[in-house]
């Protein structure tokens, strides 16, 4: 018998205050760490053509120790300003997506305004949520400009790799860090052409990153690893039926909102949790992959920052050009996701 899965009914909106992304900006660190390097000092019997087939990363770029989350977020949130010509004054509201962050409080999004210069009191602040947090944070930020906002900065990203277990291979080759910046700004015209959400619990233990609550649970001896070692991962496959409803719903949900079909998307991009998600995701779509991007096997996994890095590259690189529709869907840890439709 097949697995049940639900979804949220669709609701309709009530947006007449449009947005549109007005710059995008990434910072990826000049350090970088090939498989084989991982392999040598902690995976001997592994070899590097297994793990390109299975999680499709080749390579992994690393920061350096002495920076902190803010520290990278800064760098793409200062380019992506300096793009557009707006002061770090003129923000409405920063908000950050980040994996563990400077500090629990404050926010990391309030040390983020102070390293791009803000003066002003804007609203800065994080909304977390792992893989999905950057999809989530378009749709809040997309509400804040239809209640009067002029500019939102989303800043999403950081240090990922320095808080994972380097013994174990479900994560060791999979995460790499990198920031991407995205300044959202007023437009006349709809560009958000639907969007839908939803969060699911059925496999809540699947990914999973630990707490101070959770840490508490080990002795003094156990702690000293484990606060390297907090992210714990599950075996994706045994939710792969998820992610192929998940895909479904979501394309279904936001074809009809918007009014479109398949034929008419002209770029898919999709959360690269690994080669064969974004794979299947594209496979349930009917989607070739030349009409996606794939940045995983240069950059691994950086979480809140792949679709932002993916919408830069596509602006940098031509594929992303005027008047297409770009599909993006996000698979979240909890799992929590979604997808939206812009047309640029």
């Amino acid at each position: 018998m097949a697995e049940l899965f639900y979804f949220p009914k669709r609701k309709k909106k009530t947006i007449r205050r449009f947005c549109k992304i007005l710059s995008t900006d990434s910072y990826i660190p000049e350090r970088v760490v090939e498989n084989d390097e991982i392999i040598k000092e902690y995976h001997p019997f592994f070899k590097n053509e297994v793990i390109v087939k299975t999680i499709g990363v080749k390579r992994r770029h690393i920061a350096e120790n002495d920076m902190d989350d803010s520290d990278i977020l800064a760098k793409s949130a200062r380019g992506c300003l300096e793009k557009c010509k707006v002061l770090p004054d003129d923000l409405s509201r920063i908000i950050v997506n980040k994996f563990v962050g400077d500090n629990f409080l404050p926010m990391t999004a309030s040390r983020l305004q102070g390293k791009i210069g803000s003066k002003t009191a804007v609203h800065a602040f994080d909304i977390d949520g792992g893989t999905s947090a950057f999809i989530h944070s378009m749709d809040a930020a997309s509400r804040f400009i239809n209640s009067g906002d002029e500019y939102v900065l989303i800043s999403s990203g950081g240090i990922i790799s320095k808080f994972v277990s380097k013994t174990d291979p479900r994560v060791a080759f999979l995460f790499g860090d990198a920031s991407a910046s995205i300044l959202l700004g007023y437009s006349e015209e709809k560009h958000i052409l639907a969007s839908y959400f939803y969060s699911n619990c059925q496999y809540y233990d699947m990914f999973v990153m630990l707490s101070y609550l959770s840490l508490s649970k080990f002795s003094r001896e156990e702690l000293s690893t484990a606060v390297w070692d907090l992210y714990k991962m599950e075996n994706w496959k045994t939710a792969e039926s998820f992610y192929r409803e998940a895909t479904r719903e979501v394309s279904r949900n936001i074809l009809e909102e918007s009014g479109l079909s398949m034929k008419d998307i002209d770029l898919v991009l999709v959360t690269e949790n690994n080669i064969k998600i974004w794979e299947l995701t594209l496979e349930t779509l009917g989607v070739n992959p030349d009409k996606s991007i794939s940045l995983v096997g240069e950059y691994g996994n950086t979480m809140a920052a792949m679709l932002p890095l993916l919408i830069d590259h596509g602006f940098c690189s031509g594929k992303i050009q005027k008047g297409m529709n770009i599909m993006m869907i996000s698979h979240g840890e909890g799992f929590s996701g979604g997808g939206l439709i812009y047309k640029v």
